[in-house]
């Protein structure tokens, strides 16, 4: 039996990145967002982590995803509930954000470093996390990393995360690794254990949890949340192997047929509404054509 974490107000458990449902005029649909984070909750899930990778949050600007996690909260969603993303290169950006979530009474923060410009030096990474801290008007915050160097084109190093801990920044309450590697997420766990190290990756979480991890925050619990907390709750149970090979098959699948576009239809399906299948620019080019 897995005890990393099982109040659902502490930094741990199965955090669902959420698919955003957009309308046709390609506003944020509030109403299906809220519905589908109070079904996840529900369902057993720890938190919603709004416009990340699965989010995607970089199609959206800032009032507009202030909005929806302020839509979210007026639902009765608690802010310990969410794990907001930023995702953005701009430290005013950032900033505004950060300032914009504190506000909201956001207090866990997942950010992506700086990306576009291609291996950024240690001290410009940590000068970006710090001025956004600091412009922000240093907020009661604390700051989840997310290491995806498949998209973002930065590792979140190990040397990272401790020049950070020993800056001026905000604190540093653990690290979302998104390689999919079982030694990538070991090795945060082993060298940082007094942070929440979380997997992006069904198939890596049973490895994580018995090392020490914290949980998952990944796309695929948007639509098998209950068999993905099965496995963070017993991740060494008589039915843990067949449901990480079950999750192993799902996302291979995902991976196989769109991804995002995958995930969004698969919940268009579960759900009988094909909105949930529409995407944001450039991804709605695959949706108009008929990607289903």
């Amino acid at each position: 039996m897995n005890e990393h974490n099982t109040s659902y107000s502490a930094l741990g458990g199965i955090i669902t990145a959420i698919l955003t449902p957009i309308r046709a005029d390609l506003s944020i649909d509030t109403d299906r967002l809220v519905d589908h984070a109070r079904d996840l909750l529900a369902r057993g899930g720890s938190r919603i982590s709004t416009f990340g990778s699965t989010g995607e949050g970089v199609a959206f600007s800032s009032p507009e995803k202030r909005e929806a996690v302020a839509a979210l909260l007026a639902a009765g969603i608690r802010p310990d509930q969410l794990l907001p993303a930023i995702m953005t290169s701009s430290v005013g950006t950032a900033a505004q954000e950060l300032s914009d979530l504190a506000a909201l009474g956001c207090r866990d923060i997942l950010v992506l470093p700086p990306y576009y410009y291609g291996n950024p030096q240690l001290d410009g990474l940590v000068s970006f996390y710090e001025a956004v801290y600091e412009r922000a008007g240093r907020p009661d915050v604390q700051l989840v990393l997310y290491n995806i160097p498949a998209l973002s084109g930065v590792t979140v190093t190990h040397e990272l995360v401790r020049a950070l801990q020993a800056g001026k920044g905000a604190p540093i309450a653990g690290v979302k690794d998104s390689t999919g590697n079982i030694q990538s997420g070991l090795a945060y766990v082993r060298a940082f254990p007094e942070l929440a190290i979380f997997t992006g990756d069904d198939r890596v979480l049973p490895h994580l949890l018995v090392a020490g991890g914290a949980g998952m925050i990944g796309g695929l619990p948007n639509l098998y949340v209950q068999d993905i907390v099965s496995l963070y709750r017993d991740p060494t149970g008589p039915d843990a192997a067949a449901l990480a090979a079950l999750a192993a098959e799902r996302i291979a699948q995902i991976d196989a047929t769109g991804g995002i576009l995958a995930l969004k239809a698969g919940l268009a399906e579960q759900r009988r509404d094909d909105s949930w299948r529409r995407c944001m620019p450039p991804l709605d080019g695959a949706f108009r054509a008929g990607a289903r």
